[in-house]
């Protein structure tokens, strides 16, 4: 039941800009049997079935972390963002797309098993929550149990995913879900950067294009969950994921249907040109470098 409402918390998180007055409220107990009351708006529960399709059509930093390491590519650091830079963000919005981007950069480290430059985009994972002023994530506990398990891959991924969803519940609990939204956008983009330009053996490039082909529905859930926020300080990044979706829509879709017996499945299939890999590569990059560097 508890894990139930940590979903809807997080859907909240995704897509309830909007403060309308609360029409719904849940109790909810913590480990320890006490009790918080949790208030939804009326507009949070209308939008709760969109935000069931970003959580499912768009991948975690983690997971897309996993899915790249299971396709063997080859581990390059200098495509990621400088985790040295997490000072030069002034402004939230800013703040918060790139605290996403080192949310993915932390992930992709931690996964390929390089734990010192993990702990340096920790440490501006760390930075740029202090300057969100997130508050209470980021505590002693934390960091000890970081340096104590530095040597268990499988332990810093469990505490990447921790932060992550600490932070997006942070935000939602005071009331701040456009900066949630740009963290998801931001580790979102930076991912499907790495998988565009990561080096990978010849053999697995067409299903590397098969994966990223198949997060064209879930960039226009991504552009539209933005554009709700209606946050004039990100219309310049919807105009470049505008473009983004552009050129993923030069992809097109084969769907089969297969009957197996023990159930009914459909596969799909993409055809992705060599223009709109370029196209693809190309407007990552502008979308990327556009929260990076601000150009």
């Amino acid at each position: 039941m508890k894990n139930g409402f940590l979903f809807l918390m997080w859907c909240c998180v995704i897509l309830g800009c909007d403060h309308t007055p609360a029409i719904v409220s849940e109790s909810i107990g913590s480990a320890e049997n006490d009790q918080h009351e949790v208030v939804y708006s009326k507009k949070q529960l209308n939008d709760l079935k969109t935000a069931s399709k970003v959580v499912y059509d768009l991948p975690s930093p983690t997971e897309m972390a996993q899915m790249l390491h299971d396709m063997e590519v080859i581990y390059d650091v200098n495509i990621l963002s400088n985790p040295k830079s997490e000072g030069i963000y002034n402004i939230d919005v800013s703040r918060a797309l790139n605290l996403g981007v080192y949310f993915a950069d932390l992930s992709f480290t931690t996964m390929f098993d390089f734990p010192q430059q993990a702990m340096l985009f920790m440490s501006a994972v760390q930075g740029l929550s202090e300057e969100l002023n997130i508050v209470g994530v980021f505590n002693e506990q934390l960091m000890s149990r970081l340096e104590d398990n530095l040597s268990n891959k499988d332990s810093i991924m469990d505490i990447v995913s921790y932060t992550y969803m600490e932070t997006d519940f942070y935000l939602q609990e005071n009331e701040r879900s456009v900066l949630a939204k740009a963290i998801l956008a931001g580790a979102w983009v930076e991912g499907l950067y790495i998988a565009t330009h990561l080096k990978t053996e010849q053999d697995q490039d067409q299903l590397i294009w098969q994966k990223i082909a198949a997060q064209k529905k879930g960039l226009k859930n991504l552009i539209n969950m933005v554009e709700d926020c209606n946050e004039p300080q990100l219309n310049v990044f919807v105009l470049k994921l505008r473009k983004l979706e552009t050129a993923f829509d030069q992809i097109k879709e084969l769907s089969e249907h297969i009957n197996d017996y023990d159930s009914i499945q459909n596969i799909n299939q993409y055809i992705v040109s060599d223009t709109a890999v370029a196209q693809i590569i190309g407007q990552t990059s502008g979308c990327r470098d556009y929260m990076v560097i601000g150009k």
